[in-house]
Formats: structure tokens, C-alpha cells, sequence
């Protein structure tokens, strides 16, 4: 990452602190439905973060009339991705950016949820057009307020999900 690309030039320290921050506590989760993260560092301007390679494809298409999971896959991918923030929760790390882009489903049928923590590193600080960074469609109420979250947040963004993976579309 780039910072200097989206921030201004008095943010970047903040905004690349605040990543690696959240980065190595994203790292710290240990769950086997969460993208393990192994390094987080800077080498020159770019930030990088190493992570577990994970092949198969994010949500997105089967979020779509004509390629929708059946009834019992969608209700597995959300059981995954419940465990996942379940297991996150207790260990006091919020996603803050749950959607479908961010759920992978794995050539082996797992799922993982990835992008753990990194979206409020970034989320929380705005872009040099003054936009503040996330998903609308899938934020809570309290988040797109900008009021304290915890764990209940990320519930609400999988119930979007959820909607979306059952019906094809967001449901507001």
C-alpha cells in the first residue's frame, strides 16, 4: 500500500501507524475461518502485509439472481463467517467491514473471512477527497453515524449478507 496515493500528506503517519496497529492485532487471530496474516512491515513508501494464500473466490457473483447458493450452502458460509466474528469478538477485535468481498470461498469448500481489522486502520481516517472509507450498503446504522461500535456491527453486515446471498439483493 501506498499511503501517499489516498491520504494527505499530515494524515500518513496516522493512517500507515494506525494500520500496522491493526494489522498485528488481526495477526494475532487464530481461527480456521480467518485468513491468518504472518507479517505486516514497510520497505520504502509501501506498507505491506503477508498473509495466508488463499485460492478460491469472494462472495460477490453468488450474490446475484441466476447464480445464488442453495438454501444449506448459504446457511454454511454464514454459520463459517458467525464462528469467525464469534471467535474475533471474544478476543475484542470489530471487522468493521463485513460484505461479500471480503468472505472468501475456498477450492476445498471452507470459508475465510478476511480484511480482519484492517478496515478500521483505514475506515476511520478520509481519503484526500475527504470521503470517509467503507462500505455503505453494508454498514450499521451506528457505524455510517460514526457512533462507538462493538461486535453487534459486525452481525448486522452479515445479516446483510445473508439477505444478499438468499435473495440476490441488498435489502434497502
Amino acid at each position: 500500500i501506498r499511503f501517499s496515493d489516498e491520504f494527505e500528506e499530515e494524515k500518513i503517519k496516522e493512517v500507515k501507524d494506525r494500520f500496522l496497529r491493526e494489522a498485528e492485532i488481526a495477526g494475532k487471530l487464530s481461527h480456521p475461518s480467518i485468513v491468518s496474516i504472518y507479517d505486516v512491515g514497510e520497505d520504502y513508501e509501501l506498507t505491506y502485509l503477508a498473509m495466508e494464500f488463499l485460492e478460491g473466490e469472494n462472495l460477490q457473483k453468488y450474490c446475484r439472481k441466476g447464480a445464488l447458493f442453495p438454501l444449506r450452502k448459504v446457511l454454511y458460509v454464514v454459520a463459517e463467517v458467525a464462528s469467525a466474528l464469534n471467535y474475533a469478538h471474544t478476543q475484542g477485535v470489530i471487522h468493521r467491514d463485513i460484505k461479500p468481498a471480503n468472505i472468501m470461498l475456498l477450492k476445498d469448500g471452507h470459508v475465510k473471512v478476511t480484511d480482519f481489522g484492517i478496515a478500521k486502520a483505514v475506515s476511520s481516517s478520509q481519503t484526500k477527497s475527504g470521503i470517509v472509507l467503507g462500505t455503505p450498503n453494508y454498514m450499521s446504522p451506528e457505524q455510517i453515524n460514526g457512533h462507538a461500535l462493538d461486535g453487534r456491527s459486525d452481525i448486522f453486515s452479515l445479516g446483510v449478507v445473508f439477505f444478499e446471498l438468499l435473495t440476490g439483493q441488498l435489502p434497502f
